[in-house]
């Protein structure tokens, strides 16, 4: 069997803010659902769709944090079905304190993820 290689160079986690996706004049609301410091993945309802261009730009906060984080980005992914509409994003034009922000959060996330499993596998061994 051969082993699957993960295509991705940084640690991506989940995420649950609302971005504002703005193209051209257009601007819409979004959902991210996961995020690392070179990009995010987002959804938001499924409606008429029209791309004009690959570039955007994506503004959105944090959780926990009131400063936003404002960036240049190109689509790399777009898909729609009867429902939601997902795209992912590569940034393009980041600046490196809020690449910096993103990589803390990313690291503190899969940080307490990874102490929450062993809790539960320590609790899973003490009470099996």
């Amino acid at each position: 069997m051969r082993a699957t290689r993960e295509r991705r160079e940084f640690l991506r986690t989940g995420i649950n803010v609302f971005i504002n996706e703005n193209l051209h004049s257009n601007s819409q609301m979004a959902r991210a659902m996961d995020i690392c410091e070179s990009g995010l993945c987002y959804i938001k309802p499924s409606g008429p769709f029209e791309r004009h261009g690959y570039n955007v730009n994506v503004e959105f906060c944090l959780p926990d944090e009131v400063k936003p984080l404002r960036t240049k980005a190109r689509v790399v992914y777009d898909r729609l079905d009867e429902n939601t509409h997902k795209t992912a994003v590569v940034f393009t034009q980041i600046e490196t304190q809020d690449a910096n922000r993103i990589r803390d959060y990313v690291i503190r996330r899969k940080r307490a993820e990874l102490f929450d499993q062993i809790k539960n596998e320590h609790l899973q061994e003490t009470l099996g």
